[in-house]
């Protein structure tokens, strides 16, 4: 284990892969991607909102105005094999290693991968084997080095998905103002789909777990095992994974690499029930099945998905068959939201 906290244990990668490396927006360096890193141009894209609400939901009681959405965490599965792993402790698995004008990449003695960025620039690597990827859930581990990364000015690093050339997105965090952001980059412009802010973004020097699910247009954003947001755009379908890393205005930035993953696509779906309400669960999905629980205020629960007429399978403690609820906007919270769990019977 690196001395800095970690959330995954660690792959090791069998062999060298072939390498991919494109910078943006360096200036001087030959063909250039795309101009200097300006400030993105805020344009938001909320995601779509919960399904349709049951014209008759089964619930015990209402929950109370001004309820709160889940603050259920997710669960990553660990006991399958990954698409792709680095945990960078070998040199030979393919990524560049340059100093370039006012920038440097390369492995990092104790088992890290690095960007560092001296000017306001940002850099975009892809991983070695160059691999296409449309639905995946992608993972990384990295942290701001505070040795070499000057304690004032704003910065932003994360993973990148579905590139194509200058085109991809970037799911970043800036330890400096604790906030998170979905960028759609294209050589034009740099386009913010989504920000927020989240507390529980690290200092330097320690680890965050970055993970992105990717289903079509949807992308499931997540920080610390935590979701953070939800975004739909439908702009790029497919394309390459990597790293990203952007100085906006500090003397010095060096970003550290622990582990990148990209594994096959696994939501973890979870519901709770809002603030002061219950909800009947039952053995079908709808109210003329029997009852056999009754989930309280705050519950969570895990969700397998849900039926034609909207109604969730959920996985119910101490039972060995799956239980049903119905879903109704105002009594029960979902993440992902529920347009995207899969349809099932009983």
């Amino acid at each position: 284990m690196k001395s800095q906290s970690m959330y995954r244990s660690k792959w090791a990668m069998p062999t060298a892969l072939l390498i991919i490396f494109a910078v943006v927006g360096c200036t001087g360096q030959v063909n250039p991607t795309l101009p200097p890193a300006p400030s993105p141009t805020a344009e938001a894209s909320s995601p779509t909102s919960d399904a349709a609400s049951s014209p008759t939901p089964d619930v015990a009681s209402s929950p109370t105005a001004g309820s709160v959405e889940s603050t259920a965490t997710s669960q990553p599965a660990t006991n399958e094999i990954p698409a792709y792993q680095d945990d960078f402790s070998n040199p030979g698995t393919g990524w560049d290693a340059a100093t370039l004008g006012n920038y440097f990449v390369g492995y990092h003695e104790g088992g890290w991968y690095h960007i560092a960025i001296s000017e306001p620039d940002r850099v975009a690597i892809s991983e070695p084997s160059k691999t296409v990827y449309e639905d995946a859930t992608i993972e990384l581990q990295a942290f701001a080095w505070s040795t070499k990364t000057a304690p004032e000015g704003n910065f932003r690093f994360g993973l990148v998905f579905r590139r194509s050339g200058s085109n991809y997105y970037a799911f970043t965090i800036s330890p400096s103002t604790k906030k998170w952001e979905l960028l759609k980059v294209s050589p034009e412009q740099v386009t913010k789909l989504k920000e927020g802010d989240a507390t529980g973004i690290h200092d330097r020097d320690v680890d965050d777990f970055l993970r992105v699910d990717v289903l079509g247009p949807n992308f499931v954003l997540y920080i610390n095992d935590s979701q953070v947001g939800q975004v739909i755009d439908t702009s790029y379908k497919s394309g390459e994974v990597g790293l990203y890393a952007e100085n906006i205005d500090s003397p010095g930035i060096h970003i550290h690499y622990d582990t990148f993953t990209v594994r096959a696509l696994k939501l973890s779906k979870t519901c709770s029930v809002n603030e002061g309400g219950t909800v009947n669960v039952r053995t079908g999905p709808s109210k003329t099945y029997p009852q056999m629980a009754v989930l309280s205020s705050g519950d969570i629960v895990e969700a397998l998905g849900k039926s034609s007429n909207q109604w969730i399978e959920i996985i119910v403690e101490g039972s060995s068959e799956p239980g049903w609820v119905s879903y109704s906007e105002g009594y029960m919270s979902c993440t992902p939201s529920i347009d995207l769990f899969p349809v099932v019977g009983p």
